[in-house]
Order: structure tokens, then sequence, then C-alpha cells
């Protein structure tokens, strides 16, 4: 996704955000998604229109082969977090002034509650249908993005700016939602420890990538206790 983002300048989708089925062909077009032959036709619309916005921008797709379908939930392959993407990019006019104005979790939370074009409904690879499920975001999915992507901002914005009431909106955030789930977490509560919110979780997984990765039991109190408690 981070190549992907790369390889699409936001002046060129914004150039088109009101246009949903054409931030969809430049998404799918660049991810390299969108089948040489298409079959139906959604995918027959895609591949005109991105081939017209490739050859007007300039464009260059990255290798297809970078996505990853094997060994994951189909309603998390990338075909369907790039539809909801889509979906988020559509809607998301003056999205920075919009996460700042809202100061209740469920109403953030509700602002990322996007879904797939009707297409994947019945899709979760182009070419081949299944049967219907709306492809909406699930709820861990949408506190993950609020907890790595819309907290960190949030309590960057306030320091940045000076503003105490968005350092202290983003750690409002983290303690309303639920812990991420994670294997790092489940590994802290194999061993006793308990995270109640998502502040917990975020401070469980700081705590073993700056000590436990790097064996710096002795500079952290957790381990002072564990060793002395052994010893």
């Amino acid at each position: 996704f981070e190549s992907l983002a790369k390889s699409l300048p936001l002046l060129y989708l914004g150039k088109h955000k009101d246009q949903l089925e054409l931030i969809e062909a430049m998404l799918f077009g660049q991810a390299g998604l969108i089948p040489d032959n298409p079959s139906d036709n959604y995918s027959k619309k895609l591949y005109s229109d991105y081939h017209h916005l490739a050859t007007k921008f300039n464009l260059k797709a990255i290798n297809k082969s970078l996505w990853k379908f094997m060994r994951m939930r189909p309603g998390n392959f990338p075909s369907i977090r790039i539809g909801q993407f889509a979906h988020l990019i559509f809607k998301s006019t003056s999205l920075l002034s919009k996460i700042l104005d809202i100061t209740k979790p469920e109403e953030l939370i509700k602002y990322f509650d996007v879904e797939a074009s009707e297409y994947w409904n019945t899709h979760y690879i182009f070419g081949k249908e299944t049967g219907f499920k709306n492809k909406t975001m699930g709820s861990s999915s949408i506190n993950n993005i609020v907890i790595n992507t819309i907290a960190p901002f949030l309590f960057f914005y306030g320091k940045y700016h000076k503003k105490d009431e968005f350092t202290e909106l983003s750690v409002e955030y983290l303690q309303h939602l639920s812990y991420e789930k994670n294997s790092i977490v489940n590994s802290w509560q194999k061993l006793g420890v308990e995270a109640k919110n998502a502040f917990d979780s975020q401070a469980l997984i700081q705590l073993k990538n700056i000590y436990c990765k790097h064996r710096k039991c002795l500079n952290c109190r957790i381990g002072n206790q564990v060793i002395q408690h052994k010893f």
C-alpha cells in the first residue's frame, strides 16, 4: 500500500475526487490488479479509464506480484481494501478539517465506516463471482486506523501547533477504543498482563519494541522486577 501511495500523487486523485469510478480506476490500475483481458463491464470500464488516465498523467503501475492473497481472509484481500480506500477518498473532501472538528470517538469511527462499490458485493477478486456480501470496513479495521494513524497524527498536530486540546483528544481516543489485537499483545496476555484499552496495548507494543526486542531488560522496570524475582 505504501508503494501504491508513492506511485500515485495525491494531486491526481484530487483532480477527480468527485468521481468514484475514476478514483477506483487509478488505484486498481496503479496496483496492477485490473485484468489485461477484463471479462465483465465493471472491469472493462476500469481498464478503459485507467489507460486514459495513465496516458494523461504518465502513470506507471507497481508490480502486481507485491500483493499477497494467500493465507488471508477474503475480506482482507487487497482488492477489497483498495475498493474501500477508494470510497474513503471519494467521501474525504476536507478530511483534515473534518478530523479536527470531530471530538467524539463514535463520530470518528462512523466517518471511517466505508464499503467497497457494488461490484465487490459479489466479488473478492476481479472476474470471479461469489455470493452476496457487503464489503464494509470492520470495526477492528477502523479501530486500527484510528489507533495507528488518527491518534498519533492528532497528538503530533497538537504538539506542533501548541494546542493541548488535540493531544488530549488523541489520548481520549486511545482510552476509549478496544485494545489492538496482535501477536505482541497476545504474548503479554499470556504473561498475565492484560490490556484494558488501546492506550494500554500501544504501551505494551512500545515496551516490546524498545526493551524486549533489544534485550534491554536491565533498563526496564518490568524486566528488573522479573530478574529480581527469579534470582
